[in-house]
């Protein structure tokens, strides 16, 4: 399988070919042997991959480091551009004595990416429209609320933290409330269980009204909600 150029995770986007990393489309300064340490783990995601494995692959052998004190660092390196704990990981999870493993969900541009529809309009998993702002959802889960880190953030008291999640596959988009002290409304009735959303559903989270489109961007339908 050809290596794809830009896997996503979370908020962040990993460019293989040109050793960039991204936050929400902003460079995150990393340098070269974190970013191998990184790329090497996301592409061998919710695998164990050991330190040995790591050394062989990064540090070959008739170069001389002091590999532990070198692998360690540049971990500590990743964790702090990803806004990662050791502790309670949401990232880079540590087998002690063995290894690291990629715990987050990755995707592959192409899985992602928008299509070129007939006349140059672009298409998209689904977006959410809000308070003056587009923003396109990827595939997989996209978390809706007020952490900085959330797909959907939306800085206000009334949402929670994490407040739902829509989740894009091929088939559907749905979205579900994650136990939020507001709750969450579709169309004005209240999520109690997971929701297949169409275009053009009117969510409601905390005092924020969003529109979900999976419509072409630019469609005539495209609507601007406030908060």
């Amino acid at each position: 399988m050809t290596t794809p150029r830009i896997v996503r995770f979370g908020v962040f986007e990993l460019d293989l070919r040109t050793g960039e990393l991204r936050k929400k489309g902003v460079l995150v300064k990393l340098q070269e042997q974190p970013f191998r340490v990184l790329a090497t783990l996301v592409e061998r995601a919710g695998e164990l991959v050991r330190r040995d494995e790591l050394r062989e692959r990064l540090w070959p052998t008739d170069v001389f480091v002091d590999f532990e004190h070198n692998l360690n660092k540049a971990i500590a390196k990743v964790r702090r551009a990803l806004g990662d704990l050791a502790e309670s990981p949401r990232y880079i999870e540590t087998l002690e004595r063995r290894g690291y493993r990629f715990i987050a969900p990755v995707e592959l541009a192409d899985e992602a990416a928008g299509t070129q529809a007939a006349g140059g309009e672009t298409t998209s998993p689904g977006r959410m429209v809000y308070a003056g702002r587009t923003v396109r959802l990827h595939a997989g889960p996209n978390v809706v609320g007020r952490d900085p880190d959330a797909a959907v953030f939306i800085d206000s008291p009334k949402v929670s933290r994490r407040h739902a999640l829509v989740t894009i596959n091929a088939n559907a988009a749905t979205l579900s409330d994650l136990g939020s002290k507001n709750g969450t409304f579709v169309n004005a009735a209240r999520v109690h269980s997971p929701v297949v959303l169409a275009d053009g559903d009117e969510i409601l989270v905390g005092s924020t009204r969003l529109v979900f489109r999976n419509a072409p961007i630019g469609g005539p339908t495209e609507s601007d909600p406030g908060a």
